[in-house]
């Protein structure tokens, strides 16, 4: 994969270490979830949730900047 500096790509490196950062602490809640209590499954859920978004933010900006690099070589 190919992350373009020009069009958005210090988002892009932003948001895939916001998801490899916060996904290594959902592997280690994820390991100790059998132990947790009500408080912790909470936050565990919002963690959840919170890197789902980010997936979600980074596969728009992906194809946004997809879509951008095609428009950009009509005319050539």
């Amino acid at each position: 994969m190919k992350f373009h500096f020009m069009s958005g790509g210090i988002i892009i490196k932003f948001f895939v270490y916001q998801i490899l950062g916060l996904g290594v602490i959902w592997i280690g809640m994820a390991f100790f979830f059998q132990e947790m209590d009500q408080i912790s499954k909470l936050i565990f859920y919002a963690v959840t949730s919170w890197l789902l978004f980010l997936i979600v933010i980074l596969i728009k900006q992906l194809i946004k900047n997809h879509k951008n690099d095609d428009d950009s070589t009509i005319g050539r």
